[in-house]
């Protein structure tokens, strides 16, 4: 399942993704928002999005914002999330090769349409590659984030 979110910088990006991930027949729950809001709050929707997607190792999130700097920081701040904010396909593919990320955020301000369905494409399209090295360096992580 994907879970999808966005501000008002991402919500016109969100709704044009949302209709291609339907369409390639993906189960999508969005949570919003419904209608474009201006003044709406990034971290409630980076937050839910996050929390649902931690419920189940199978669900991954896709948050959009301006930036994709804002939403990152928060869906990172709940423990079994690594989010990464990728403006390009090359990190999208790292990010879930080497780090086995679970939450996708594109920057709508500086991705186009087409950039963006190759940065999703991609990181839809890859695996967690296993190897020692990329499982020791995630238990780390989640060392870091039961001490923190």
């Amino acid at each position: 399942m994907l879970v999808l979110g966005a501000d008002h910088g991402g919500y016109a990006l969100k709704e044009y993704v949302k209709r291609g991930l339907l369409s390639q027949g993906l189960a999508v729950v969005d949570i919003g928002p419904e209608r474009f809001t201006k003044d709406d709050d990034y971290p409630i929707i980076a937050a839910e999005v996050a929390k649902r997607v931690r419920r189940t190792s199978e669900s991954r999130g896709i948050l959009i914002c301006g930036s994709g700097v804002g939403m990152s920081l928060v869906a990172n701040k709940f423990s079994g999330i690594r989010a990464v904010n990728a403006w390009h396909p090359k990190i999208a593919f790292r990010a879930r090769q080497e780090e086995d990320v679970n939450i996708l955020v594109l920057p709508a301000n500086f991705v186009t349409r087409a950039v963006a369905e190759k940065i999703l494409a991609t990181w839809l399209g890859t695996s967690f590659k296993r190897i020692p090295r990329y499982r020791r360096r995630l238990g780390e992580i989640a060392r870091i984030e039961h001490h923190a």
